[in-house]
């Protein structure tokens, strides 16, 4: 039996207004915030799977995140008017190595560095919520896909050389996808990682390019320290 998405951590310097920040700008909830540690929620109708944590880490960033979210929009004036907002917020305009290219989604980084991308409207992602995807940078995405289309029970919804994605069964919330990025930034731990509550079997604590999975141990709830979720 898969595993399932319980959360997804994300290290930063101050945890509570990180929390906020995010809160704010996806419309979701924040449900438990102290120095160490932020939760935010997203609403049921989203179809998300997973809180996004964010835990204290006051060691620099010094190179892009090899995972990021993805913010969906619904129209051309529903994305400006997100990255306005993401603007008013605090977040600034973030370099991935797209450089001067003209693209039509926007990159941005919040006040912490935490890249993220705000896409442009894409028929794949209605219905998806404020969230449009949790984004890896791979070596291979196809072969790391089948990994976590294993690991998770998630559904391969589109494949190519540089590009694969997979989609909860149920068909909501957002995409788990793979873009080719053969420039190995990783050093350390990662400062973005997926929490798994693990099912049947056994799960390993990383996935095949290095990329940390935490594992919940067997009894333990995720939302022990918070309002209990509908899911």
């Amino acid at each position: 039996m898969p595993g399932r998405f319980a959360q997804l951590e994300i290290d930063v310097p101050d945890p509570p207004d990180a929390a906020a920040f995010w809160a704010s700008l996806l419309d979701w909830t924040t449900v438990g915030a102290d120095s160490g540690m932020g939760v935010v929620r997203p609403p049921v109708s989203d179809g998300c799977p997973w809180d996004l944590v964010f835990l204290k880490e006051n060691a620099a960033k010094r190179r892009k995140n090899r995972l990021h979210l993805d913010l969906a929009s619904g129209s051309p004036e529903h994305q400006t008017a997100l990255v306005a907002w993401a603007r008013k917020l605090g977040a600034r305009s973030a370099d991935i190595g797209q450089g001067d290219a003209e693209l039509p989604w926007v990159v941005l980084a919040d006040p912490w560095g935490t890249e993220f991308c705000v896409l442009e409207p894409r028929a794949d992602y209605h219905g998806s919520g404020a969230l449009a995807a949790l984004v890896i940078d791979s070596r291979d995405p196809p072969a790391l896909a089948r990994y976590w289309a294993t690991a998770t029970g998630w559904t391969v919804g589109h494949t190519a050389s540089d590009y694969a994605g997979l989609r909860a069964p149920g068909g909501r919330g957002p995409w788990l996808e793979f873009v080719r990025d053969t420039a190995d930034a990783r050093q350390g731990r990662n400062r973005v990682r997926p929490v798994l509550l693990p099912g049947d079997g056994e799960h390993a604590s990383a996935d095949p390019e290095g990329n940390e999975i935490v594992l919940l141990h067997s009894g333990d709830d995720p939302d022990s320290h918070f309002p209990a979720k509908k899911r």
